[in-house]
């Protein structure tokens, strides 16, 4: 069993203190709740009590998830004859309530690592697809934040586009994926642009449809979102 690294020796513990003092922030006391650490000893995240004062005075919250950023794709498979679009998702079940949900391949950054570069690592391991750098279009030069109070979670948002023949297309459907040494139990689903719009469920996959099509200009589809 690998050592199991302490949280303020973290690169997110890192990170998250320099966004504090980057906002003035100063930090009295921060206890570690609770951390979930990787195979290899790593530091997943933290849930953090703290005791932190802004520069007027107020406190923060004092509970926060130390996540650190990460990136979500939307992937777009194109029917080579009839330019029908689909969306590759990943089907799972969310860990809070056991419910299935559709969801974008997503993944943490890691000490060193650029989004872009975590992007494609995720891409090939969530959907089994290998996609060259030029193939990924950023949604976005800064990341968007998942809760304003209790977590420091920040997504990075890409989408690829790739042309395929309705044969490969339909053949992802299905598929199982995901990493069973970090219980990841994840199965591929494809379905139609129109229908993946009402499939996925939580904020961070319908910010990414939104920010797609406005990147392609797709305004009558936007129209016509059912949320």
């Amino acid at each position: 069993m690998e050592k199991q690294e302490p949280f303020q020796d973290s690169f997110k513990f890192k990170a998250w203190q320099q966004k504090l003092e980057h906002n003035q922030i100063r930090l009295n006391q921060v206890q570690d709740v609770y951390t979930r650490h990787g195979n290899e000893g790593q530091v997943l995240h933290s849930l953090v009590k703290l005791d932190a004062t802004a520069p007027d005075g107020a406190k923060l919250s004092p509970l926060c998830m130390i996540k650190g950023d990460a990136i979500s794709v939307l992937v777009v498979l194109i029917d080579e004859e009839t330019e029908d679009k689909f969306v590759l998702m990943v089907r799972q079940r969310r860990v809070c309530d056991g419910s299935e949900t559709y969801e974008h391949p997503a993944g943490m950054i890691d000490e060193g690592e650029t989004p872009p570069e975590v992007a494609l690592r995720e891409l090939q391991e969530e959907t089994g697809l290998e996609f060259a750098s030029e193939e990924l279009q950023s949604l976005g030069p800064k990341p968007w934040y998942s809760a304003t109070s209790t977590s420091d979670e920040a997504l990075y948002f890409f989408y690829c586009e790739r042309r395929m023949n309705s044969r490969a297309i339909r053949e992802l459907h299905g598929q199982s994926t995901g990493k069973a040494s970090e219980q990841e139990q994840t199965r591929l689903h494809v379905a139609p642009l129109a229908e993946a719009h009402g499939l996925v469920s939580n904020l961070h996959g319908v910010l990414g449809h939104l920010l797609y099509l406005r990147a392609v200009g797709d305004y009558d589809t936007l129209k016509t979102l059912p949320f």
